[in-house]
């Protein structure tokens, strides 16, 4: 018992309905994207319906593109090309993707062969600069067993106080600076409609408490 939870320390740990909810997208539709049928994102070492951190990442990337209707094939082979340039079952969470992904996308395009295909290469860069480079700026890169990659995810930016961490609470969405979760501020606020209350019980500054609100109201929207 004791190695099997040391084993997920610093992993996170997220279910189906948990990652879907955390980026937005219908459970079904995660579910499509784990698939080995897919080919999108690499199997969860803690077993089937359990998600990492990483893995959790990488839908987020996958969800990004797809709003801005990059077709699945492209972002699937996006990956295979970056994955293979980068050593990595993670492509789209190491820091090299943050610097190269526009090259990544030029290169990919350029192998390919057919006319849709060189009209994706412009949609792919559009949305790598107008869409990911803000991304990069929620998240925190650091030292992994798999290189620099994605160690922190700040969902409001760093100003806005909410953090996914793998190595605190699981990866759940906290308050940085207090540890609450804030999906616990956010049920004490809806309890009780007085922020300066909720504050004092959770003991957590207001600051915390709007930070929650705000992160929470935007999930469920």
């Amino acid at each position: 018992m004791h190695s099997e939870k040391r084993s997920i320390v610093g992993l996170g740990v997220y279910s189906i309905p948990e990652a879907a909810r955390l980026i937005n997208v219908p459970p079904p539709r995660v579910r499509r994207w784990l698939s080995p049928e897919a080919h999108l994102i690499t199997p969860s070492p803690l077993g089937p319906g359990v998600l990492t951190f990483l893995q959790l990442m990488e839908l987020h990337f996958v969800n990004l593109f797809r709003r801005q209707g990059v077709l699945l094939h492209v972002i699937r082979r996006a990956a295979r090309k970056a994955a293979r340039q980068f050593h990595t079952s993670f492509p789209f969470c190491v820091k090299r993707f943050d610097t190269d992904g526009s090259t990544v996308f030029a290169t990919l395009q350029h192998e390919e062969t057919g006319k849709e295909l060189v009209q994706d290469l412009a949609r792919g860069q559009y949305v790598f600069q107008k869409i990911l480079r803000p991304f990069f700026h929620k998240l925190d890169y650091g030292q992994t067993e798999i290189g620099e990659s994605i160690v922190r995810y700040w969902p409001l930016e760093k100003r806005g106080r909410v953090v996914l961490d793998p190595e605190r609470h699981f990866g759940r969405p906290i308050d940085f600076e207090s540890g609450v979760p804030t999906r616990a501020i956010y049920l004490a606020l809806k309890a009780n409609k007085d922020r300066r209350k909720v504050a004092d019980w959770l003991g957590v500054p207001l600051a915390a408490v709007d930070a929650a609100a705000q992160f929470e109201e935007t999930l469920c929207a």
